[in-house]
């Protein structure tokens, strides 16, 4: 049986798209809404933090120039050059950095000469953000001082806890401070395009932004793994959707397969007794049916095969009836003939067709031993010898342990007459019968040495076997021929073979096992 079963898939298919794909698009969505929503938390993180810092920077640049404005009269008292003076202010300005809550630093420069500094690490200055310039005067003349700004406490805790890195730029955006490895001093300010959140304030009248950002991949490497994470359990939950539903479609498909497989069964008329379905529901009504169905069908071939045999019995005995009258007519005729003439002669020719209708009549059997048909045979040839005068000369070939093998009755006679009929000629007529057996057929030759056919004729006689046995003047051939087909089939036809004036064979096979030994 050919093993198809579209119900199964489509049904395991349907399974498997109402269970995991929602599954798998609910985790896909919901990865998606994570996504999301992950990227505008991070933006409004960022956005609070730049204000945050820049308002720690504000604040720090404001209450330095206001520091240093209260500080300007006490400046003009002092003396760079002197060191008690230069010691006082130093105080004031470590002072007034200590109370900023950042890393700041202070650089006073006179006369184009650093005075004095509180950049002890010699931290470059390159790197830090000028916060704001002041222009002061001390005793001995005009300075500026310099405050620049390293870190605020806000920044380093923004770096630590959420990642968010510092940039400050000018107006031409060239970087003035920046806490990103990503970025250095001096280089252009160019937004990354993608994978990373920012957002920029100003942060003086100068034209400074603040711009905060951050690498969003650094905190989606743990987004990552648990994305992973989440991926393996979606494969393991599919590959468990798959088993499962494989499961249930054959569950569901099981008994429908078992139907189609005995619909096969009973279409090639092998199905065999009733057998319920596994599981009790509906399709047991259809079960039930195909098996009645099937029993129904079974008894009505029968039935039809029964009267066909009948039918060809009836054919058979039709034909029979056909072919005694034939031959009684032609042998009383002889008979009448022979009571003037030689009355013990006629008493034999009486006693050999007695046993001859005796042969036909008793045996109520379609089949024979070869020795019987072979007595018929020579009881007919007797008589038709005293008709020709002796004429005819009839022999065998056949192995000894054939005598007993079983063939159809009448199966050789009607080759006999067909040779004495139309072979015979004004010389003797040589009959010769022969018989052998192969693994598979019993094989039968008749032959002659009469006057044989052309070509033609054998045609012609050849084609005649095909025609009805009621419209045929080769009624004994076209007997037997129907005889051994509806017998035995289509191979157990007859095969003529004739040469002009040399004689004719007709040989026939019947299936070895219809021609057992008795």
């Amino acid at each position: 049986m050919k093993t198809y079963k579209p119900y199964r898939q489509q049904l395991r298919r349907s399974f498997f798209l109402s269970t995991v794909m929602p599954v798998f698009l609910v985790m896909l969505i919901g990865i998606i809404s994570f996504y999301t929503l992950y990227i505008w938390v991070e933006h409004r993180t960022v956005q609070q933090h730049v204000n945050q810092t820049q308002h720690a920077i504000v604040q720090a640049s404001q209450q330095t120039e206001l520091d240093i404005s209260k500080l300007k009269t006490t400046f003009k008292e002092l003396n760079t050059t002197d060191s008690q003076d230069l010691t006082a202010l130093n105080r004031m300005l470590f002072k007034m950095i200590h109370e900023q809550p950042g890393t700041l630093y202070f650089v006073v420069t006179q006369h184009h000469q650093q005075v004095t500094t509180n950049n002890y690490e010699d931290q470059r200055l390159n790197t830090l953000y000028l916060l704001n310039t002041y222009n002061v005067t001390f005793k001995n003349g005009p300075a500026s001082i310099q405050i620049y700004l390293a870190q605020t406490p806000r920044i380093d805790e923004i770096l630590k806890d959420s990642g968010q890195s510092t940039v400050i730029v000018d107006r031409f955006d060239n970087i003035l401070f920046t806490n990103s490895e990503h970025f250095r001093l001096d280089d252009k300010w160019q937004p990354p395009q993608f994978g990373f959140i920012s957002d920029a304030v100003k942060i003086n009248q100068n034209g400074d932004r603040l711009i905060q950002f951050k690498n969003i991949h650094d905190t989606l490497e743990d987004g990552i793994i648990l994305l992973i994470i989440m991926g393996l359990v979606l494969i393991l939950f599919i590959l468990f959707g798959l088993f499962n539903a494989h499961n249930m479609a054959k569950r569901q498909t099981q008994d429908i397969e078992a139907i189609i497989q005995r619909i096969y069964y009973a279409k090639n008329r092998h199905l065999g007794r009733y057998q319920p379905l596994a599981q009790p529901s509906e399709l047991e009504e259809i079960n039930t049916y195909i098996y009645d169905l099937f029993e129904s069908n079974e008894k009505l071939i029968h039935s039809i095969e029964n009267t066909e045999q009948r039918l060809r019995e009836i054919q058979l005995k039709e034909i029979e009836r056909q072919f005694q009258p034939h031959f009684l007519f032609n042998t009383m005729q002889t008979i009448q003939y022979l009571i003037t003439l030689s009355p013990q002669l006629a008493q034999q020719v009486v006693q050999q067709l007695s046993q001859m209708l005796r042969y036909t009549l008793r045996v109520k059997s379609n089949h024979v031993q070869i020795k019987d048909e072979l007595d018929y045979i020579q009881q007919y040839v007797a008589i038709q010898n005293v008709r020709f005068d002796h004429m005819i000369h009839l022999e065998y070939e056949i192995q000894s342990d054939l005598y007993t093998a079983q063939i159809g009755k009448m199966m050789i006679q009607p080759l006999v007459e067909n040779a004495i009929k139309h072979g015979r000629t004004d010389d003797k007529l040589l009959i010769r019968i022969r018989i052998t057996e192969s693994k598979h057929a019993l094989r039968v030759f008749v032959s002659d040495n009469g006057q044989g056919m052309s070509k033609e004729k054998c045609k012609e006689v050849r084609h005649s076997l095909n025609e009805s046995v009621f419209d045929t003047e080769h009624l004994g051939l076209n007997h037997l021929n129907h005889k051994a087909r509806i017998r035995y089939g289509e191979q157990a036809r007859l095969r003529i073979f004739s040469t002009p004036y040399q004689g004719t064979l007709i040989a026939y096979q019947l299936p070895r096992e219809a021609s057992s030994h008795v």
